[in-house]
């Protein structure tokens, strides 16, 4: 892998691991913009590296001869290749991600969701409002679309960045979505797209929206 990315990416600089926590230590230190990342290792699963190093890496792909994996893959990966892995599938898979922007902790999050049938990757920003639903959750997106997601709501805020708040048990929002907050004896926010939204007090702190 380390061989063939090199040739495919000469301006690149490709290392390659075989334990996953000097893996995660380098993560962490060096920030990668792709990972491509093997499901099964000595001592560890991919799918739990990769919960590890998402908030410190960009896109990932998963790399395994298992297919068992491929839905939940997607949850976490932009791709999934199987063994063995070819310079075409390599290829085809760097192609995707060219068209992606990396993750990282300081750059707009990539949330993946299922969308008529297949998953979408959608930026951070577009998505303005989730709403739990018991195991379901609805996602508001930027556009006024609406798509209910068989996936908790606490799932989905283990993976947002601090850009969304909690502002009810049962609702998520994007931070810089919200044009307006109410203080009044019930506490509404206004949000981008039109919509307002009673929040819980005991989530709310006045002066953690002071920008608002």
């Amino acid at each position: 892998m380390v061989f063939q990315l090199s040739k495919l990416l000469p301006q690149a600089k490709v290392e390659g691991f075989t334990q996953h926590k000097p893996f995660i230590q380098w993560c962490e230190e060096h920030r990668p913009e792709m990972v491509f990342l093997d499901m099964e290792m000595p001592g560890a699963n991919g799918l739990e590296v990769a919960q590890s190093i998402k908030m410190l890496a960009g896109n990932i792909v998963f790399v395994t001869a298992h297919t068992e994996y491929s839905l939940e893959a997607f949850d976490t990966a932009v791709d999934y290749v199987l063994k063995p892995v070819s310079p075409k599938r390599l290829v085809q898979s760097l192609k995707k991600i060219a068209d992606l922007k990396p993750v990282g902790t300081f750059d707009d999050l990539r949330i993946k969701i299922p969308i008529k049938g297949s998953f979408h990757s959608l930026s951070e920003s577009k998505i303005n409002i989730l709403q739990g639903q018991r195991n379901y959750t609805e996602v508001v997106l930027n556009n006024g679309e609406r798509h209910l997601v068989a996936r908790t709501l606490k799932s989905f805020e283990e993976g947002l960045s601090q850009r969304f708040a909690r502002i009810h048990k049962s609702v998520i929002v994007r931070r810089d979505a919200v044009e307006h907050i109410d203080w009044g004896a019930k506490i509404l926010v206004y949000v981008q797209d039109g919509q307002v939204l009673e929040a819980s007090k005991s989530r709310m702190n006045e002066s953690d929206w002071a920008d608002v």
